[in-house]
């Protein structure tokens, strides 16, 4: 489970989420929980939201609700409200709420159910499902358990002084209950310049690092060209090795095991089961 969070001002946190399911290496699991509204189906899938493809009902709202009564996180549970992406069919989307509202009907109970399901999802061979997780803006009402369960959380951050400052006191909260080894940055929007200025002023390894790439990056924030990401961009090779390495960190699989070839939920590529 990678948790991606991010302080003031929209760094990108979204937009390298969406990079990353896109080019990820094996059936993957991507979870919009921003307590403030989901942006991943407006965003990058709008067009398919708007014909119908893709529901804005069915997701982390519907799945609390329905495991209201439920004491503990069922993963096979989770299976009715993931959705395949249209324009990336190996990436299930776990849609996130419509309004900042919703988020009373989640609760704290809620929040553990679902991070229980996704920590526990497997492919249909046994392998684990990884799970990539939008938990946008730190705030009060930031879903703990969310980021305590990570194998790694990234603090998105642009190279600009604003979003640096703004970088600063997500991280030290953060630092107080998560481990130095599974706490990072994402450096978003950057150059390899930027990325030293990053790393240096907030003293934080970098687990991903997205180049400026204005094209591609319009795709996975607004939905141009419906959301098909292109076969070639700066950005998207940036995110395929980052993908690659973060995977791999966790992961021993052969080529032929790594080969996407059906979409992750129609095709029962996940099942449930326990880590």
């Amino acid at each position: 489970m990678i948790t991606i969070v991010s302080g003031k001002g929209s760094p990108g946190g979204t937009t390298t989420l969406a990079a990353l399911a896109a080019v990820w290496p094996a059936p993957v699991l991507l979870a919009d929980c921003d307590p403030a509204g989901g942006d991943l189906a407006p965003g990058w899938l709008g067009q398919w939201l708007v014909a119908g493809a893709i529901r804005a009902d069915r997701g982390v709202l519907s799945h609390a609700t329905a495991t209201r009564h439920a004491t503990a996180g069922d993963p096979a549970a989770l299976l009715e409200h993931v959705q395949t992406v249209p324009p990336a069919r190996h990436v299930g989307l776990l849609a996130g709420l419509t309004s900042p509202g919703q988020h009373s009907a989640i609760s704290a109970a809620g929040w553990t159910r679902l991070t229980a399901s996704l920590a526990a999802f497997r492919t249909a061979t046994g392998r684990p499902a990884d799970a990539l997780v939008d938990v946008g803006r730190f705030g009060a009402a930031t879903p703990w358990p969310l980021l305590l369960a990570a194998d790694v959380v990234l603090v998105a951050v642009r190279p600009t002084q604003r979003h640096v400052l703004a970088a600063r006191p997500v991280l030290a909260e953060l630092a107080e209950r998560i481990v130095p080894e599974r706490l990072g940055l994402a450096a978003c929007a950057t150059s390899p310049a930027g990325t030293h200025e990053v790393r240096a002023a907030l003293g934080r390894d970098i687990g991903v690092e997205i180049p400026i790439d204005d094209r591609t990056a319009a795709v996975l924030s607004d939905g141009n060209d419906a959301g098909a990401v292109p076969g070639r961009s700066p950005l998207l090779r940036a995110a395929r090795r980052a993908a690659r390495r973060l995977h791999g960190t966790y992961h021993n699989y052969t080529p032929a095991e790594l080969r996407v070839t059906a979409p992750l939920v129609s095709a029962g590529v996940l099942t449930g089961g326990t880590r």
